[in-house]
């Protein structure tokens, strides 16, 4: 069975890594092997080939840095005119700099005149930019939503954070295409330990000052405890600042607190050991420090938006 096709351009205004290019590729290209077709097709698109207004199924935007000159009219008009026409378009790393200053609005908006950066976008939808580009990024646009999650789907307008997690994105992306189990497949093949969900934060660097060297000494405690948690002025007066001191760097560092943080970290380890284990739900909740299965499933519930038990009928292992 001819299975038909799905054509992508990638618009790369300012080229791109090999590194961008392949987490990128690879994964179509293991699905058409999978497949045994060249069902997904990729076309590389630069200023030239892009106004010549092809049909896509899906446009990417790809960059790694903000513009090194301005962005051309044609460009800004092409990109509006994809965006009328209803062609679903992908941000990735800082395509949102094209995006926004083609008058594609973070409300989903396009705007027929020269952006102007005294009339920044509306901040209706969220998006995704890499962790490094969201300061530029708020003082250029400051309506614009920003967030440093790893990625976002929009029903026209969809933004990835880049780097590895373009390969979260785009099994994301061919989910509703494929099987699961094909799926499964591919996040196997790319030595993936399971799909991460694009609410997931970017793990931003900790910076090697002696207050950061702090930061990082209580993150390692949270990771090397988790079926047994310690408490927030445990961590603490383990790495010699008071627990005020603590709380302050999390929230300067993070935008978090330490309990909060602590509890996401063990409940991302729950959810690999739903996805990667048959271990029993109740063995894992205990695993991860939680006294009791309600409360395991409440916690994880109210992070993830779904129970362990869902969590693990997703991927058809029996608990």
């Amino acid at each position: 069975m001819i299975l038909p096709s799905v054509n992508i351009g990638v618009f790369t205004p300012q080229g791109c890594s090999p590194l961008s290019e392949g987490l990128l590729r690879e994964p179509f290209i293991l699905a058409n092997q999978l497949l045994e077709q060249d069902k997904y097709q990729l076309t590389l698109l630069d200023h030239s080939v892009l106004t010549t207004l092809q049909e896509f199924d899906l446009l990417i935007v790809l960059a790694e840095q903000a513009p090194q000159q301005p962005i051309s009219f044609s460009v800004k008009h092409t990109l509006q005119y994809y965006y009328q026409h209803n062609t679903p378009i992908l941000s990735v790393h800082a395509g949102l700099y094209w995006i926004f200053d083609s008058g594609i609005e973070a409300s989903g908006k396009f705007t027929n005149k020269q952006p102007d950066h005294d009339q920044p976008p509306i901040s209706a939808q969220t998006l995704v930019a890499h962790w490094s580009l969201l300061d530029d990024l708020k003082e250029k646009y400051p309506n614009a939503a920003l967030t440093d999650q790893l990625f976002q789907f929009g029903p026209h307008l969809s933004s990835c954070a880049g780097q590895t997690a373009l390969l979260d994105c785009v099994l994301h992306y061919l989910q509703p295409f494929e099987e699961d189990e094909l799926i499964q497949q591919l996040t196997e093949l790319l030595c993936m330990k399971g799909l991460r969900n694009g609410e997931e934060k970017q793990r931003t660097p900790l910076m090697t000052s002696t207050i950061d060297a702090k930061l990082s000494a209580a993150i390692a405690l949270m990771e090397s405890h988790i079926e047994t948690p310690l408490t927030t002025d445990d961590i603490a007066n383990q790495v010699y600042i008071s627990r005020r001191q603590l709380e302050r760097l999390f929230k300067r560092h993070l935008d978090s607190m330490p309990a909060r943080h602590y509890m996401q970290v063990r409940l991302k380890h729950a959810k690999h050991l739903l996805q990667t284990t048959s271990t029993s739900i109740v063995q894992i909740g205990l695993k991860c420090g939680f006294s009791s299965g309600p409360h395991f499933s409440s916690a994880y519930k109210t992070y993830y938006q779904l129970t362990p038990r869902e969590e693990r009928s997703k991927l058809n292992i029996s608990s």
